[in-house]
């Protein structure tokens, strides 16, 4: 498999798992909110139960939480990147490149 499709793949599966983690989140908290429900029947919204959304919102949690740790294991070497050149545009320092002529100030 070709790393782009891979990567493809990968985003993908943490836009759909993020869009599952917030519409189970919104369901909880306006269609389903706790407290209600005494000596009723067990509140359901779409066929399932509080308890069942609420074990989807908890599973979709930890497999975003793999996803996003695999994420950024892929992509380590650009967040260091980064974070190095965000440091450097802060603090104002600056390393000549390896092999490059100094440049010259006045």
């Amino acid at each position: 498999m070709k790393k782009k499709t891979y990567l493809f793949g990968l985003v993908g599966l943490l836009g759909i798992s993020g869009l599952v983690e917030a519409v189970s989140g919104f369901v909880l908290w306006f269609a389903l909110p706790s407290g209600g429900g005494r000596g009723r029947l067990a509140l359901s919204y779409l066929g399932l139960t509080r308890h069942t959304w609420i074990d989807i919102h908890d599973w979709v949690a930890i497999a975003l939480t793999v996803i996003v740790i695999v994420h950024l294991v892929i992509h380590w070497r650009w967040v260091v990147q980064m974070v190095r050149n965000t440091f450097t545009a802060l603090t104002g320092a600056y390393r000549e490149p390896k092999g490059s002529i100094p440049l010259k100030t006045n």
